[in-house]
């Protein structure tokens, strides 16, 4: 049981180890943060914090910078993509999946799902409160 586990994790810990490498790369120069958020997540295999960072940048978009760090594990997993309106659409950066989430009315608070579409396949859900 502990050999499957372990064989599970290593595609999702080596991409962890790879994301620290990730930083603020795409970000529109000019772009203004307008929302820190902080919070949890709770997946299947993984749990841990998760920070959502929401920009307004030239233009109109607003991108969003996030990445989930899991409590058993050293490492974090970058993802980026955009509010579009109350909607957060977003990719990991260096694995295969995705974040999704919904803004609240009051703007102080944000909830949502993510999901690997690479082994171990896990996927959950998260809540962030604003700084």
């Amino acid at each position: 049981m502990k050999a499957r586990n372990i064989v599970m994790a290593a595609p999702l810990l080596l991409t962890l180890l790879l994301a620290a490498c990730a930083g603020l790369q795409g970000l529109p120069e000019g772009s203004v943060l307008t929302g820190d958020y902080e919070g949890s997540f709770n997946g299947k295999f993984f749990w841990g914090s998760i920070e959502v960072k929401v920009y307004d940048a030239p233009g109109g978009s607003m991108p969003i910078f996030g990445q989930l760090q899991q409590e058993a594990e050293e490492g974090f997993l970058d993802f980026r993509g955009e509010m579009k309106g109350s909607r957060l659409e977003a990719q990991f950066t260096f694995a295969d999946g995705t974040v999704s989430g919904e803004l609240s009315a009051d703007g102080k608070s944000m909830t949502g799902t993510y999901r690997f579409t690479d082994p171990p396949f896990d996927q959950g859900t998260w809540s962030a409160q604003k700084k």
